[in-house]
């Protein structure tokens, strides 16, 4: 989120519980610690559901005791799902659980926000950022991707009214720990992050997914691949600095990581005899979905080395080495990092850094030597990559390295043949003409 919502945000620790005290205080007033702490208090009781005894609340903060917890509108819990965006990390899109208390004047949009990854990229490829949970005003929230161009849709969430306000506080608990999570796009993405709250506070009711769709067979790899399809360059970073965590077979509910797929989920959900999001939901924004027209896409660009790299066997051009040891020395760089140094979520390994390594660079002077060798491992890595019944890479990687594979053959014996027979051919292509058109020497 932009930082003028992260300085909306400057609430309390618990923006919510003072937004409590602030509806029973006066507007020109701060509430006092004396008044948040009553707030705290009313909506902690340990019987949700049920009024406290008289006089068991401190009125003289504001509060009375004839309010009615077990009406289910007393709390409103929606889910909003926050369409896609052209910034790089929104194209797959923001979730958020709303939560209104139209008694105490409250509306407040629980979001997990990380530090910015665009004001802090070495400390992202460090994995030193940091997530956690915040409460915005559910005006500054809208106004904020109102801005942005994008689209929020709200579900109504059909929980038991004491579920709602355990959720509530669950989502509060988180505020107050502040922003002390790693930033993990998969584990704590913004969809996990609102899953867990509503899971741990429907107990002891009991929430009945409908069937697994075959979505849910998929790994969160291929997950995430299919949904970015549409914005090809950020699915192929993803794809790079993802290791082989996001290939693992894990529950159906760890692999919803997606808004869409929470809101499917919920749809076909029940609680209580009934579905826990019922209806299509309103629009609160409406924004076209962005089209995504990438000119050059990076499989057009793995097709332009690949052409670059069969020129290179007739053309012998150095630059041309150059270039293509250049590219894979900063991929290996890269990922070298994050396999070995980084602690960046979801990099333990990565099958890219089999053809992308800093290796070739280390031995290039005694190329030729290994050159057949290295060119071999390319191949079996592509033959990998394809028989798996998992997809495991982006498809601009497999045309890469099926361009890393000409390429190396130029240092082979095979490679010098085929340059060998190519330089015949075009002399005696030469000669053949020259006799056509009597231009004898």
């Amino acid at each position: 989120m932009v930082k003028e919502v992260i300085a909306a945000t400057s609430i309390r620790w618990a923006g919510s519980f003072l937004a409590f005290a602030l509806s029973f205080s006066s507007a020109a007033e701060v509430p006092s610690d004396h008044a948040v702490d009553a707030a705290i208090a009313w909506i902690s009781r340990s019987e949700p559901g049920k009024n406290p005894p008289a006089g068991s609340v401190d009125t003289s903060a504001g509060f009375t005791d004839n309010v009615d917890r077990s009406d289910p509108n007393f709390v409103k819990a929606s889910l909003l799902w926050i369409g896609p965006g052209n910034e790089f990390f929104g194209c797959a899109g923001h979730s958020s659980i709303r939560l209104e208390c139209p008694k105490f004047n409250l509306d407040y949009c629980f979001s997990c926000e990380s530090e910015s990854i665009r004001d802090n990229p070495f400390r992202f490829l460090m994995g030193d950022l940091k997530t956690g949970m915040f409460a915005i005003p559910t005006a500054v929230f809208l106004k904020t991707y109102e801005q942005l161009g994008r689209s929020v849709t709200q579900y109504p969430l059909t929980l038991p009214p004491d579920v709602k306000q355990r959720l509530w506080k669950i989502l509060d608990e988180a505020v107050a720990a502040g922003r002390c999570l790693p930033y993990d796009y998969i584990k704590y993405c913004c969809v996990q992050t609102m899953i867990q709250p509503l899971l741990r506070a429907i107990p002891p009711y009991t929430l009945k997914p409908a069937p697994w769709p075959d979505v849910y067979k998929l790994t969160r790899r291929e997950v995430l691949s299919d949904d970015l399809e549409w914005c090809p360059w950020t699915r192929l970073f993803l794809h790079t600095i993802a290791g082989t965590e996001v290939d693992r077979e894990v529950s159906p509910m760890e692999t919803v990581i997606l808004s869409r797929d929470f809101v499917n989920l919920l749809k076909g959900a029940m609680i209580g005899g009934r579905h826990v999001i019922e209806g299509d939901g309103e629009v609160l924004l409406s924004f076209q979905k962005p089209t995504g027209t990438t000119v050059v896409t990076p499989v057009m660009v793995a097709f332009a080395l690949v052409v670059f790299s069969a020129a290179n066997l007739i053309l012998v051009r150095r630059f041309m080495d150059w270039l293509f040891l250049a590219i894979q020395s900063v991929l290996g760089l890269l990922l070298s990092h994050l396999v070995f140094l980084s602690h960046l979520p979801a990099t333990d390994w990565n099958w890219l850094i089999v053809p992308f390594n800093l290796l070739p660079l280390v031995f290039w002077k005694w190329r030729q030597k290994w050159a057949l060798w290295f060119a071999g491992v390319l191949v079996l890595w592509e033959i990998g990559m394809i028989a798996y019944p998992h997809r495991l890479t982006d498809p601009a990687y497999l045309v890469l390295v099926g361009a890393y594979i000409v390429f190396y053959l130029k240092f082979t014996r095979f490679g010098k043949n085929v340059l060998n027979r190519v330089h015949y051919g075009m002399a005696t292509c030469k000669g053949f003409l020259q006799v056509q058109t009597g231009d004898n020497p």
